[in-house]
């Protein structure tokens, strides 16, 4: 009767671990998500790089864009992406490098003929940040002495409306936050250590496939794993090289935290972004230290190339359009 009970226990293990599995996709299932680069640098304007931002291309179409740096509107225009279609625009926080040309693609909705209105999830306030919502509001709201109150038309409803931006303040405490944006599609978020400053990690989940994109943060929060974990495809911010001095270590991973973290979420594909000039003349050295603990594939960001989370299709391609 023993032996038997021992077989139950056996069996009943398999059939859990069965399904635990079987709900983990193969990369071959996820074609129908890719992402696109549209900004590979930082704050520098010596590096040839726009600043951070990427589209997270669903069926064909661009749903949502993950931080919007300068420079990143004319490779929007370059990937051929319809700004009708973006369902979220995700923050990951508001250093400039990461927000400043969102009144750019404010403005060119109106020439885009958008009518649905766009969402804008980001942080909520601390360190003498902003939330989101007081953000949009100190470029757009005419009634706070905001940087453009021509635009207020697309905070608050008036004649002139065409479409409203609706800004979300995600504070996630600790705890992976998620919300549906459709049937097939949603979004998550979990907050990282980024100096002092509010920032989140995010992860666009599409069916059972999803990309995640650690933003700018040090590791020390462990967050990432558990937003990161079985994901399909890591973009990890790469700002600074392994012998970086304490006060750069504070803000950013090195390449040994990005391939620990990597490792431990079992990340699929891992690609690195958010190049500077203290980094990315060492691309081939981090590359080689991530290695040292990380055992998946490691791409490097290339602005307009378009990254392929399944694993049955090449990789990389020019643009979507291609």
């Amino acid at each position: 009767m023993k032996k038997i009970n021992q077989y139950v226990v056996v069996i009943m293990v398999i059939i859990a671990s069965t399904r635990v599995f079987a709900s983990i996709p193969s990369d071959e299932q996820c074609h129908d998500i890719n992402i696109q680069t549209l900004g590979a640098g930082g704050p520098e304007i010596d590096d040839g790089l726009a600043s951070s931002s990427f589209l997270v291309w669903i069926n064909g179409k661009a749903r949502i864009m993950v931080d919007a740096g300068g420079g990143s509107t004319l490779n929007f225009e370059k990937s051929m992406a319809n700004f009708n279609d973006l369902q979220a625009i995700l923050l990951t926080h508001l250093h400039v490098d990461h927000s400043a040309a969102i009144p750019v693609y404010i403005k060119a909705g109106f020439f885009t003929g958008r009518k649905t209105h766009l969402a804008i999830f980001g942080p909520n306030a601390g360190a003498g940040f902003p939330s989101t919502t007081a953000f949009i509001s100190a470029l757009f709201d005419d009634k706070q002495n905001s940087a453009y109150p021509y635009l207020s038309d697309n905070i608050r409803e008036q004649a002139s409306t065409d479409y409203l931006v609706i800004p979300h303040n995600v504070s996630p405490e600790n705890a992976v936050w998620q919300q549906a944006l459709s049937k097939d599609l949603s979004i998550a978020a979990i907050n990282v250590v980024h100096g002092p400053v509010p920032a989140l990690a995010w992860k666009v989940i599409f069916k059972q496939c999803s990309v995640t994109f650690s933003g700018d943060m040090n590791g020390s929060s462990g967050h990432l794993v558990l937003l990161a974990k079985d994901t399909q495809l890591l973009v990890a911010n790469n700002a600074i090289g392994q012998e970086a001095g304490r006060v750069a270590k504070n803000l950013h991973m090195t390449p040994k935290i990005i391939g620990e973290i990597s490792q431990q979420a079992n990340v699929h594909k891992l690609v690195l972004a958010h190049f500077m000039l203290r980094s990315v003349s060492k691309t081939d050295e981090s590359r080689d230290i991530i290695k040292k603990s990380y055992s998946g594939e490691v791409e490097l960001a290339k602005e307009l190339e378009v990254i392929k989370l399944s694993s049955g299709d090449s990789g990389v391609e020019e643009s979507m359009t291609d």
